[in-house]
């Protein structure tokens, strides 16, 4: 699924919006995360990231 920011999450951060389109899949639609991998720390924080989570670095490009 992709998604972009829709005008209710313009001007939150990135992991408020993240976390709430995880919610989405879990309650809406029924998913269980078991692992969430990301190469941001927005990826990873806030509600329902899983069982697991994996971080891995990305020396391209950093987003605060």
């Amino acid at each position: 699924m992709v998604q972009c920011r829709s005008p209710e999450y313009r001007g939150q951060s990135s992991s408020v919006f993240k976390s709430a389109m995880r919610k989405r899949l879990v309650e809406e639609e029924g998913y269980r995360i078991r692992g969430n991998v990301g190469d941001q720390w927005s990826d990873l924080q806030g509600d329902y990231v899983g069982d697991r989570v994996f971080k891995i670095p990305n020396p391209m490009y950093y987003v605060p």
